[in-house]
């Protein structure tokens, strides 16, 4: 048996009869343990404080041309 949570956007997680967890954002699905699951929600989240608490439209601390950048 599935079970089919969905947000309002395009992503939806599925709680597996086996136990897995799958989050499917468009053409993505991330497979996942109960554990697993958690650990990258947690992380997910840490991040969004991240953003969060930089001001819209100021650039991170990083200085232009670092490798840590990641931009088109």
């Amino acid at each position: 048996m599935e079970k089919t949570l969905r947000a309002d956007g395009p992503m939806k997680l599925v709680l597996c009869g086996c136990g897995r967890l799958h989050v499917t954002c468009g053409p993505i699905t991330l497979h996942f343990n109960r554990e697993e699951f958690l650990a990258f929600a947690d992380t997910v989240g840490r991040l969004a404080g991240l953003v969060t608490q930089q001001p819209a439209g100021l650039a991170s601390s990083a200085r232009q041309g670092a490798h840590t950048e990641v931009c088109h």
